[in-house]
């Protein structure tokens, strides 16, 4: 792989400092609008929008959205990206709905620094059980506002009717890699990362923005080729960042994954290779949320005596390499440099 790439040799990352702030601009009207609409049904139905407001503005890389630019890209030069960004739109509060229920399912208090949406709605109401149900209909009405922020999006009808389509298919394929993620007992653990996280935030996203350009399908098939080995190298490099990140640039605790006792491949990975003191120090901290700093940076220290996030990065590696591969064929030049930036920034980011 070649070395980090900079805003100045990347265009992806050049693409993406153009988006975020078109984004956050076109969120913010949105959610705004729409709590004010709110007003008439009472302080609890504003709640669950200033709730969605909050998480949705509290931070995000807004990858998603650039990356259906990227994909429109891929398929016209001159296409107006005016639609590609009120998809991306769509897709920011897509994802808001899946941290929102994600969080409730895995216990996780925190987001992005600040409360996850059913710990802070628990406060909110003083009730963790209407915390909870809460945060569910928060979820809610973010997909909600996704769907209709979609159907807002100026296409010609055909290119519409195949973006809802490719839409409805991404979260099918999130909520079945979720599924995997809680009961599926890890037997294909990539798999479920190419569900639950490559669907929405890789293959979908390119998808979307390539039907919004007239795509044929040899382009479609590429970008699939593409974003399956992407998606899960994004995958992966978040399970690193979940453990060894800062805190203060990841907005999780430190080793929030390891505490929630999280069956990712990292940690399989170090479950299987480590020695029985490793393993020893490790299990203290699995699935203890009151875990204390020494415990913590003592398990981490086992993990990395393990060899467990060499073969991590090796891996990443790998699947980068993979979707490079991919690019060979059915993509222009220019869309092939875009996917390239965007692989250097999925796979090597630092946040």
């Amino acid at each position: 792989m070649p070395a980090r790439a900079t805003s100045a040799s990347n265009p992806f990352v050049s693409l993406l400092a153009k988006v975020q702030p078109e984004i956050e601009l076109r969120l913010t009207k949105l959610l705004d609008e729409r709590i004010a609409v709110s007003r008439p049904l009472g302080p609890e139905v504003q709640t669950l929008g200033r709730e969605v407001r909050r998480l949705t503005l509290l931070g995000g890389k807004r990858l998603r959205p650039a990356l259906v630019v990227a994909g429109l890209r891929t398929a016209s030069t001159s296409a107006d990206t005016g639609p590609a960004l009120d998809a991306g739109v769509a897709l920011e509060l897509l994802h808001s709905y899946f941290l929102i229920h994600d969080d409730w399912m895995d216990g996780d208090r925190v987001r992005r620094g600040g409360p996850s949406v059913h710990v802070a709605l628990a406060e909110r109401f003083r009730s963790e059980h209407k915390g909870n149900a809460s945060a569910i209909l928060a979820g809610d009405y973010a997909v909600a506002l996704a769907t209709e922020a979609l159907a807002k999006v100026e296409a010609r009808p055909e290119r519409l009717r195949a973006v809802f389509s490719a839409f409805a298919e991404m979260q099918l394929g999130a909520v079945a890699g979720q599924q995997l993620d809680m009961v599926g007992e890890g037997r294909d653990v990539e798999l479920g990362y190419a569900l639950k996280t490559g669907s929405y935030t890789v293959e979908g996203p390119l998808k979307l923005g390539a039907l919004l350009g007239g795509a044929k399908p040899a382009l479609l098939d590429a970008l699939s080729r593409f974003a399956r080995p992407a998606g899960v190298a994004f995958q992966l490099r978040d399970d690193l960042l979940s453990l060894f990140g800062d805190p203060k640039h990841t907005g999780k605790p430190l080793a929030s994954d390891l505490m929630s006792g999280k069956r990712t491949l990292l940690l399989r990975l170090a479950l299987r290779r480590g020695k029985p003191r490793e393993l020893s120090v490790i299990r203290k901290v699995l699935e203890n949320p009151r875990a204390k700093l020494p415990a913590l940076k003592a398990a981490l220290k086992a993990m990395e005596a393990t060899g467990a996030p060499e073969l991590v990065e090796q891996r990443i590696a790998q699947l980068s390499e993979q979707a490079l591969v991919a690019l060979k064929k059915g993509v222009t030049p220019a869309g092939r440099e875009l996917l390239l930036g965007a692989t250097q920034a999925l796979s090597q980011r630092r946040t």
